[in-house]
């Protein structure tokens, strides 16, 4: 029986072949296991008449919560419950969604009327790993914010704030984004904590594991299960991510939420799930490692890592994948939809435009921004390589072409 991954995002999308990154740093903000440590204080402090946890009750009944630290919870299915919802309570201020807008040429306007444009709305959801002066910093999947016309970042007490893209990987699809402190209210920024990070490479299979995220684009849910496997070779776009997989429920846009050990550490993006032409797959989900992730994260926000080097070959272009799905509902070709062109960049000047639909280069066929970028990054400046391309008539037909683009060289 075939298989194949699915990204946990409602609209993956894919972004521009260029770009800067903007610069920050983590520090200040309570994480949220700090608060269950001064939750366990609390508890031993009133446990039993005497004050103190009983040596009985700690033979039977301490859970370790990281380091020396344990909370007294009873032995049975019933607690362990409580304590995965005393947990999911203190994280959950760090969990953000995310609503994205991406804007499509309508191809049917000019014949059965209407606007040109049409706004597509996708939902994901992020982590809060850090801030800076004046931003919060949160992780998510390329694949959920990439290609986007505008970000909403919700947060858990349901107050929400613009947010812009402060840069992408896309090889391991991470992006970090930002929403202005400015924008949020002393309330929403009092109670607002940062993900406490994990060690992925200390995980072990049979592990529980708590999922935490956007799902179907409903708010914030928490799903439970374990560690399925480690060093899972997924491919996604014709990209190999090292993954995690877990049986905890990981839907639609849990792409690019947590997943948590039940120290209320974060060990993992959450970023896709298993699924088969039968839709009979359960329980294989699939996360980035959180200590894979951490050194791109970072050198994201400090500026130092770009899609593209000073020299590279590109061909200026924003563009959206599309799906298979996609493409029937739209009635369109499957590939890369280009939502933009670069005013004055090789696409522009050989005669794409936005609307077009991308479907091979140099005779391979493609469907995602990904696959562009593998190729691209083989050629060099001033290389002249074929698009073909799939374009739309007044009455939203289309038509392949085919047309020389001599790609640019990426200057910042």
């Amino acid at each position: 029986m075939k298989k194949f991954i699915q990204t946990a995002g409602i609209i993956a999308v894919s972004g521009l072949l260029f770009g800067g990154l903007a610069g920050g740093s983590f520090y200040g903000m309570k994480t949220g296991m700090e608060y269950v440590t001064e939750a366990i204080e609390q508890q031993r402090n009133t446990a039993g008449k005497d004050g103190k946890v009983t040596e009985t009750d700690k033979k039977d009944a301490e859970v370790q919560l990281g380091g020396e630290q344990t909370i007294h919870v009873p032995v049975n299915e019933e607690s362990q419950m409580y304590h995965v919802a005393d947990l999911a309570e203190a994280v959950m201020p760090s969990i953000v969604s995310i609503t994205s807008t991406t804007i499509y040429q309508n191809p049917y306007a000019y014949f059965y009327g209407g606007s040109p444009e049409q706004a597509i709305t996708g939902c994901g959801s992020g982590v809060i790993i850090g801030e800076d002066d004046s931003r919060l910093l949160i992780v998510t999947n390329n694949h959920v914010v990439e290609g986007t016309e505008s970000l909403t970042v919700g947060f858990f007490d349901e107050t929400d704030a613009e947010a812009v893209i402060v840069g992408t990987e896309t090889g391991n699809d991470l992006a970090v984004v930002a929403v202005e402190k400015a924008d949020l209210t002393p309330e929403t920024l009092e109670a607002l904590v940062l993900a406490e990070l994990g060690d992925s490479e200390t995980t072990r299979v049979g592990e529980p594991a708590i999922a935490i995220g956007n799902a179907l684009g409903y708010g914030q849910s928490v799903t439970v299960g374990y560690i399925s496997a480690l060093n899972k070779s997924i491919t996604i776009n014709n990209k190999t991510i090292n993954m995690i997989q877990t049986d905890a429920a990981i839907n639609e846009g849990n792409s690019g939420g947590a997943l948590f050990n039940l120290q209320g550490q974060l060990i993992g993006i959450n970023s896709a799930k298993a699924n088969n032409l039968n839709n009979n797959v359960e329980g294989m989900g699939y996360a980035i490692p959180i200590s894979e992730a951490m050194p791109i994260v970072q050198s994201i926000i400090e500026g130092t890592q770009s899609s593209l080097a000073i020299g590279s070959a590109y061909i200026g272009i924003q563009g959206r994948d599309l799906t298979m799905y996609d493409a029937t509902s739209f009635n369109m070709p499957q590939g890369v939809y280009l939502l933009a062109v670069v005013e004055g960049g090789p696409a522009e000047q050989a005669g794409l435009r936005s609307g077009d639909v991308i479907t091979a280069i140099d005779g391979t066929n493609l469907s995602t921004m990904g696959e562009i970028k593998e190729i691209l990054s083989h050629k060099e400046p001033e290389e002249t390589i074929l698009v073909t391309i799939s374009r739309s008539d007044a009455r939203g037909n289309y038509e392949n072409q085919e047309i020389e683009v001599t790609l640019g060289n990426y200057v910042e």
